[in-house]
C-alpha cells in the first residue's frame, strides 16, 4: 500500500547535526545547508512512519535535482534524518561502475560518521552480517548489479530481517532500476528491476526514494505504475551553481561552435592512421584551456592544484585511443615549438594562443599579461596529463597535474564529478538521442561560478540546439512538478526528434514534451511557390474570420484541419513542430478536455526570419486574446517579401493550462 505522510519529525538529531557539520567544510553557506536540511526533511516527512506497529506500510517518492547540483548532500542528510527518526536500515543503491560506486561509498562514510556504513562485500559472512543487523541503525551501499542485489537480499532473508524499518535510496533511479523489458510486452522482468522490487516487497515497513536529475523515464510510466513516484521533492541548487541558463540561455556567451564534420573526423574509422593533425575546433578548445588554466594559476598560485579539460565525443574505445594519440602528438608538438622561439611555427602558435587569450578577455576581467601566461605555460606543459577514462582503462578522474585532459565515453557521463572543469569538447551525436541521456552528459554543469569567466563549451551547433531544447524541456517539467508534486499529470508519447528516455523501459514509447500552457510554432513556414495552393485554401477557409480583438470559439478538429495546410520549411529546424505529433497531441487533448479550441487570426504581417520553436510569433500581449482552458491557434498571414518568398500562413499553437505533460512517441 502506498502511503503519503506529512509527519512531524526530529530535525536536530545527533546524526543530522554531525552530517551538517561535515558538509560545512565544502558548503560554508549556512543558508545552503539549511536548504539541504529542509529538502531532506521533506523526504522523511513524506516517508512512512518507521515505528508503525500495524499492517504493512510502504511509500515511494522522488528527489528531483539538477545535474551536479548537490543531490548527494541531500541524500546523506536524509539518511541521517532517517536514522534520527527511527529507520533502522538505510540501503543506498548506486552505480555498478566502480569509479562511481567508490565515490558514493566514500561520501557516505565521510558524512555519516556516527553510523556503520557497509560496502558491497560486507555481507559475505552471514553470521557477521546477522550480528551487524542487531545493532541498528546502519547504512548499506550496494551497487546496482543483479548478483550483488540478489546476494544482499538473500543475506537479509537468512537473517530474517524483514521486520526492520527500511528506507531504500535509489541513486540515478532512472538508469538501471526500471524494467528494461517493458516495451516487449511479454511479461518478462529485467533482473535488476526484479531484485529492487523484491527489496521493496521484503521489508514490511519501507520507503523507496528514487533520486535523479532526469526523471523522464519515471514520469512516463503509467500513473498507477509501481515505479512512478507518488510524491516529488524538488531540489534547487545553492549559490555558485551554473547550469543550462549559463550555457544555453538567451544571454549565454561561453558557447563556441565547431563543425559537425570535425567531430566526425575524430572517429578512428575515418582515420585509422593518426596524422597528428588536431582539428581546428579542438585545437582552439585546447588553447583556451591552457590559457585559462594558466591564468587561474597565476592569479591564485596557492589555490587549486589543477584544472580539467573534457573530450567526450564517442562511446567507441577505438575512437578514444585515436584521440589520445592525437593529443599526445599535440602535446609533443607544442613543447617542441615553445622550445624553438625562432621557427615560423612558433609565430603561428603565438597567434593562435593570442586569439585564445583575446577570447577569454571578453569574459574575464584583469587577465594576467599574455607573456606571463606563455612563460608559465611553457614551464607546466611538460606535466600535462592526458587520461583515457573508459571501461578498458584504470585511470582515475583525479587532478594530479596543472593541466588534466580526460578522454572517454560513458564513464565521463552520468554521475561523475570532474573538479575544476574549465573547457569541454562535446560531440556525442546519436541518430535517436534520449533527452535524459544527453542531459546527463552535461558534466560542465555544477558549482563552478568561480571559474565561469574562463569556462567554455565547444560543440556543433546542432548539438547545442539539442541541449537548448532539452534545457527548455527540463525547465518546463520542473515547473510542472512544482505545481503538481504528487506527479498526477497525463502523458502522450512521441519520439521525433528526441526521445525522453530509453524506449525499452516505456510502454509503449516516449520522448520530448508538450507542456501545459506552453506555445509552439514552426521554425519557419515553407514559402515556396508550391505552397500557393495551401495559402489559397487557407485564405478561403479563413475568409469569414476577421482580425477581431478576441478569439473564435471552435473545435479541435477544425484547428487540426487548418494545421494540415501549414507546412513547415524542412530546411529549418523541425523538432517540436512535427505536424503528425502536433495532431496526435491535439487528439489527446480532445480526449482529456473535450473538443473545444480557440482561433486568433491576423493578416498583413511581415515576419520573415526563423524563430525558435518555442519563441513564438506574437506581438505585445496578443497571447491574452484567447483563454487558456483550451488549445489556442494563433494563425498569422505573412506578406510576400523581397527574397521572393510567397504569402503564407504561419501558425502558433498554445496548449491549454492543466496538470499534464504531453510527451510524444510515435515512429512514423
Amino acid at each position: 500500500m502506498r502511503e503519503q505522510n506529512n509527519r512531524n519529525i526530529v530535525r536536530n538529531g545527533p546524526h543530522a547535526i554531525e552530517v551538517l557539520n561535515v558538509l560545512s567544510r565544502d558548503i560554508p553557506s549556512v543558508e545552503s545547508r539549511q536548504t539541504i536540511l529542509e529538502k531532506a526533511a521533506q523526504i522523511i516527512e513524506r516517508s512512512v512512519n518507521p515505528r508503525a506497529e500495524h499492517s504493512e506500510h510502504a511509500s515511494d517518492g522522488l528527489l528531483y535535482g539538477l545535474i551536479q547540483s548537490g543531490k548527494t548532500s541531500i541524500i546523506t542528510v536524509a539518511a541521517a534524518l532517517a536514522a534520527d527518526n527511527g529507520f533502522q536500515c538505510i540501503v543506498v543503491l548506486t552505480s555498478d561502475i566502480d569509479l562511481l560506486y567508490e565515490q558514493t561509498l566514500e561520501r557516505m562514510r565521510i558524512a555519516l560518521r556516527g553510523l556503520s556504513v557497509l560496502g558491497k562485500n560486507d555481507w559475505r559472512d552471514a553470521n557477521r552480517f546477522e550480528r551487524f543487523l542487531r545493532i541498528p541503525p546502519f547504512v548499506i551501499v550496494c551497487s546496482k548489479n543483479a548478483n550483488k542485489l540478489d546476494s544482499l537480499l538473500e543475506a537479509f532473508r537468512k537473517a530474517k530481517a524483514g521486520n526492520l524499518s527500511a528506507i531504500i535510496i535509489d541513486d540515478e533511479a532512472d538508469q538501471a532500476s526500471l524494467n528494461t523489458n517493458t516495451s516487449r510486452g511479454v511479461g518478462q522482468i529485467s533482473r535488476i528491476n526484479n531484485a529492487i522490487t523484491d527489496f521493496r516487497n521484503y521489508f514490511r515497513i519501507n520507503t523507496y526514494l528514487q533520486v535523479t536529475a532526469t526523471p523522464q523515464a519515471l514520469f512516463l510510466q503509467r500513473p498507477d505504475h509501481f515505479y512512478r513516484p507518488s510524491f516529488t521533492v524538488l531540489s534547487s541548487p545553492g549559490p555558485g551553481y551554473i547550469g543550462g541558463d549559463q550555457f544555453f540561455g538567451a544571454s549565454a556567451n561561453i558557447l563556441r561552435h565547431v563543425d559537425l564534420q570535425e567531430v566526425e573526423s575524430l572517429r578512428a574509422d575515418h582515420q585509422p592512421s593518426p596524422s597528428g593533425q588536431i582539428p581546428s575546433g579542438l585545437q582552439k578548445a585546447l588553447f583556451i584551456f591552457l590559457i585559462g588554466a594558466t591564468s587561474k594559476l597565476i592569479q591564485n598560485p596557492a589555490g587549486e592544484n589543477g584544472y580539467a579539460f573534457l573530450c567526450h565525443v564517442s562511446v567507441n574505445k577505438r575512437d578514444h585511443d585515436y584521440i589520445v594519440k592525437l593529443l599526445d602528438r599535440f602535446k609533443e608538438n607544442i613543447i617542441n615549438i615553445l622550445g624553438n622561439p625562432n621557427i615560423s611555427q612558433n609565430l603561428r602558435l603565438m597567434e593562435d594562443l593570442r586569439e585564445a587569450y583575446n577570447d577569454l578577455c571578453t569574459t574575464q576581467d584583469k587577465m594576467p599579461q599574455f607573456h606571463q601566461i606563455i612563460e608559465k605555460m611553457n614551464f607546466y606543459i611538460n606535466g600535462m596529463n592526458i587520461k583515457l577514462i573508459n571501461a578498458s582503462s584504470n585511470e582515475e578522474i583525479r587532478l594530479d597535474s596543472v593541466y588534466n585532459i580526460f578522454v572517454g565515453g560513458n564513464k565521463l557521463g552520468r554521475g561523475v564529478t570532474i573538479k575544476n572543469l574549465l573547457v569541454s569538447y562535446y560531440g556525442r551525436n546519436p541518430r535517436r538521442p534520449n533527452a535524459d541521456t544527453v542531459l546527463q552528459h552535461a558534466r560542465m554543469y555544477g558549482y563552478r561560478l568561480d571559474n565561469l569567466a574562463v569556462t567554455r563549451l565547444f560543440l556543433p551547433e546542432s548539438l547545442a540546439n539539442r541541449f537548448r531544447l532539452i534545457h527548455q524541456m527540463e525547465n518546463a517539467l520542473r515547473e510542472l512538478v512544482l505545481k503538481y508534486p504528487d506527479g498526477k499529470f497525463e502523458g502522450l508519447f512521441i519520439s521525433d526528434p528526441l526521445r525522453a528516455t530509453r524506449t525499452n523501459v516505456l510502454d509503449p514509447n516516449s520522448i520530448g514534451m508538450y507542456v501545459a500552457g506552453s506555445s509552439y510554432n514552426p521554425t519557419y513556414p515553407l514559402r515556396a511557390m508550391s505552397q500557393r495552393r495551401n495559402t489559397d485554401w487557407l485564405d478561403k477557409r479563413l475568409a469569414e474570420f476577421s482580425d477581431r480583438e478576441d478569439a473564435y470559439d471552435l473545435s479541435i478538429d477544425f484547428i487540426i484541419e487548418l494545421l494540415e495546410h501549414c507546412e513547415p520549411d524542412p530546411g529549418h529546424e523541425i523538432e517540436l513542430w512535427n505536424p503528425k505529433t502536433i495532431k496526435a497531441a491535439l487528439e489527446k487533448i480532445k480526449t482529456i478536455k473535450g473538443d473545444r479550441a480557440y482561433l486568433v487570426v491576423r493578416r498583413n504581417r511581415d515576419l520573415n526570419q526563423p524563430r525558435r520553436e518555442t519563441q513564438g510569433i506574437l506581438s505585445g500581449r496578443e497571447d491574452e486574446l484567447a483563454q487558456r482552458d483550451a488549445p489556442a491557434l494563433f494563425i498569422y498571414r505573412q506578406n510576400a517579401n523581397k527574397k521572393g518568398e510567397i504569402e503564407i500562413w504561419w501558425p502558433q499553437l498554445r496548449f491549454p493550462d492543466g496538470n499534464y505533460v504531453i510527451a510524444f512517441s510515435f515512429d512514423w
